[in-house]
C-alpha cells in the first residue's frame, strides 16, 4: 500500500457504507460510489457528532419559545454569519437556504 493510500485509509475506513453490497439481477454486487462531485456519503466521525451533540436538541428554528428551538434558531443564524464570511458576502448580501 503506497502512502498516500495509507494516510486515506483512516477516512476510507470511517466512510458509512463502504463495503456495502447489493442485490442485483446478475447477484450480489459490491456498491461503487462514484458521484463525489454532487455529493458525498456518510461519514462515521461527523454523523456520531450529529446523533450525540446536536441531534438531542434538534427542534423548530421557527420558534424560540422552547430551549431545542432557541438553540436551532441560534445555531441557524450562526451558520449563516460563518458562510457569509466564507464566501466573503457583506451585510446587503443573501444567503438562500
Amino acid at each position: 500500500m503506497s502512502n498516500l493510500e495509507l494516510h486515506f485509509e483512516k477516512f476510507r475506513n470511517n466512510i458509512i457504507g463502504i463495503d456495502a453490497n447489493f442485490k442485483s439481477p446478475f447477484g450480489d454486487k459490491k456498491l461503487i460510489y462514484a458521484d463525489w462531485i454532487a455529493s458525498g456519503r456518510l461519514f462515521g466521525p461527523i454523523e456520531e457528532k450529529i446523533q450525540n451533540m446536536f441531534g438531542p436538541f434538534v427542534g423548530n428554528t421557527h420558534s424560540e419559545s422552547s430551549i431545542t428551538g432557541n438553540l436551532m434558531t441560534s445555531s441557524y443564524h450562526k451558520a449563516q454569519k460563518v458562510i457569509k464570511s466564507h464566501v466573503n458576502a457583506g451585510q446587503d448580501d443573501i444567503i438562500i437556504s
